[in-house]
Parts: C-alpha cells; structure tokens; sequence
C-alpha cells in the first residue's frame, strides 16, 4: 500500500518557472521547542469500515460536528459525519455521492462549516472530478448539491482540495490547463449553490499546482501552489470585496527552494495564515505562518517539531483555529506519524503539544490530515489496522 494522494503531487508536477517578485514580507522568527501533552478524546472509526479503506485520509471539524473521509470504500469512496454527544463521539450519517461509481475516489478532501459538508471526489467522470455539498436537515444529512467548475473537463482533478465557511465553498481543480490549476468558489444562494469565481494565480504556468490546496475562513481564502518553480512552491491570498473575489498576497518563504513543496497544505484564520511545506530541509518539513497587517501579509514565524527530523514530512497537513495550530508529521517515527499544536504567546509561537494516537504504530501516517477546531484536534491516520484507518480526537 503506497502513500496518500496528497504526498504524492510532486512526482506529477515536474516543471519549473521563473520566479518573481514576492507581494509579501519574508521576515521570519522561529518558533520554540517546548512540548506538552494533549488528552486523547475519542478515536473514531467509520460503520462499516475494512482493510484497505484509507479511513482517516481527510479530516474536518467544525464546533461538535466532524467529517472523516476515505479513499477506499471500494474506491467509490465515503465520508463519516460524527457528532459530539453526552456519552461520546458518535457516527450520525455516512455520506456518498449520488452518482459516484468506482475509483472516483469520493472522500479523498473533506471540509465542513457547521451543519454543512463538502466532499471532493477528484477522479469522477475520467479525472473531470466533482465536489459534493450536504447538509444536515430534520431528515438527517442530505446532499444538496454537485459542483463542478464552469469549464472543467477531463483530467481536472476538479475536488482535489475543498473548504467551506459558512455559506461559501472553494474547490481546487490542480490538474486543469496541463496541471497549471485552478480553483472555484461557490455560494449558497435561494436556489442552490452557484459558481462565483473561478481564482487563478497572477503567472501560473503548466505543472505549478494551482490548487494543490485551498482554505477559507470568512473573506478570505488562500490557495496553495505546490509544484512552482521545481516544487519551490508558493501560495496566494484572496479577498472578497464588493466587486467580487481579488488577489491581495502572494505569499512565499524566503528559505524555501525547489523540492520544498511550500503551499502543499493551507489554513487559514484570519488575520493570519498557515502554508506547510513538507520538502523542507531534506522532507524534515516546515510551516509557515503570515500575518495580516496594514502593509499586507508578513511572514511572522516558521515552525518546526521539537523532534522532527529528516523525511518526517512535517508540514504536509496543517489547521488553524483562532491563535492554535496544529501541523502534521506522517512519517515520523518509521512512518508511525506525529502532528504538533502550537500557540501564539507574548514572546512568539511555541510548540505546547505532541499528537500521537494511543494505538498508533508504524506505518500507520498518523498526521496525514489534521484539523482544529477550538480547543479540538482531530487526526488521521488512514494507515492503521491494515489501512482500515482511524481518526483522533483530542483535547489541545
């Protein structure tokens, strides 16, 4: 059993371009090395899950409601909704399109905003892919939309990467124009859920990526780039106005070089933004934190796992939520996985806890996904009991 999709991007994006001027400032701090623990809540698993099924391989949360998704299921796929009750985290609803078939690859990217879900499935239609909405209703979880992009065809890889907030969705499509990318944004509107832009970075080229992940918190979304420049990678920052959605940062390390793989997770949290760049110092891993201000986006902190070390892969997942984040790390520890919290402090980010899953062994790719929501983590681990998988919850 190999690797995630997500890892694997890299090997597919091959091609370089010229770099350019940076529209945000490269200052850097680093981040500190003490580590605490953290209260393993739950460790979910889906229904009816089975070797193979890659349970874990995505992860959502949002207050008392998560979303785990495979890429297995047989390959169709599937995503698991868990809601937090008086007795514990149980299974609600388990989602499937309503005309996935085989290796479309459903669940691969989850996101969730309260009581709604998306769920991309990249491989659907010959690689065309799609992105599916549900919402929770007094019947239970319904779908309640199919996305595609306006110009989408085959070889897309339209939902690739999704997040949602509130009543706003984006959807990368990394595979679109020869793998230069793209990504959508949708709103929920009196009749449906309707494109209302399509992003696109300001000199992508064939084989950057564009896509490769995109979050979004309110107004603003950012949209990593993994592949630009021989995998240098970068990211960009998009605002709403009132004029619709506009380009305000492109956001880039001023450490990082070609192989890096800086923009291959995003999150974001307002005013401040997260990009992991798992290739870092010889696939160690870094991420990289921006900051908001009246001169734009400024690189505030560069994070590190107080035991991190080469091909660990830290920074190949990350989440925000408020002034926590959480990065993973799914090869450390012979590919057994870590994912690490931090906090911002009076005297800068500091590491304040080390995830591991209480039954997590080798090979398990504990840290493959992770989200935060609040005081919550949640962490997959797709590779666990035969690539069944698990996911985590914990209290950070």
């Amino acid at each position: 059993m190999g690797k995630s999709r997500i890892a694997n991007l890299s090997a597919i994006l091959v091609v370089g371009a010229m770099s350019v001027p940076l529209l945000a400032s490269c200052s850097s701090t680093s981040s500190g090395t003490s580590s605490g623990t953290a209260k393993q809540l739950a460790e979910l698993k889906g229904s009816d899950t089975v070797a193979s099924d890659e349970f874990g391989v995505s992860v959502g949360i949002s207050g008392t409601n998560a979303v785990v998704g495979t890429s297995g299921a047989a390959y169709p796929g599937r995503a698991y909704v868990f809601n937090k009750t008086a007795a514990g985290w149980k299974q609600v609803a388990e989602l499937k399109g309503s005309d996935t078939v085989a290796a479309d690859r459903f669940g691969t990217a989850v996101a969730i905003s309260g009581t709604t879900v998306v769920v991309g499935a990249y491989d659907h239609a010959k690689d065309a892919g799609r992105a599916y909405v549900f919402a929770k209703t007094a019947a239970g979880w319904k779908q309640v939309a199919e996305l595609k992009g306006s110009d989408t065809v085959a070889n897309d890889y339209f939902g690739w990467s999704v997040a949602i907030s509130g009543t706003t969705a984006i959807v990368g499509a990394v595979g679109h124009a020869k793998y230069e990318g793209t990504a959508y944004v949708y709103n929920e509107t009196a009749s449906g859920w309707k494109q209302s832009a399509e992003l696109r970075g300001s000199d992508v080229v064939a084989e950057n990526g564009f896509g490769t992940s995109v979050a979004i918190s309110g107004s603003t979304a950012i949209v990593g780039e993994e592949g630009y420049a021989k995998g240098t990678g970068r990211a960009y920052v998009f605002t709403k106005t009132t004029s619709g959605w506009t380009r305000v940062a492109l956001l880039k390390a001023p450490d990082t070089i070609a192989g890096d793989n800086f923009g291959t997770s995003v999150a974001v949290s307002p005013p401040i933004a997260v990009v992991g760049a798992y290739g870092r110092a010889n696939y160690a891993g870094r991420a990289y934190l921006f900051t908001d201000t009246d001169g734009g986006f400024r690189q505030t902190a560069e994070l590190k796992g107080s035991d991190t070390t080469v091909g660990d892969y830290f920074g190949i997942s990350a989440g925000i939520s408020g002034s926590s984040v959480v990065i993973g790390a799914y090869d450390h520890a012979k590919d057994a996985g870590r994912a690490y919290v931090f906090a911002k402090t009076p005297s800068g980010w500091k590491e304040t806890a080390e995830l591991k899953g209480s039954d997590t062994v080798a090979e398990d790719y504990f840290g493959n996904s992770v989200a935060i929501s609040g005081t919550t983590a949640l962490t997959g681990a797709y590779g666990q009991a035969k690539y069944a998988g698990r996911a985590y919850l914990f209290k950070s």
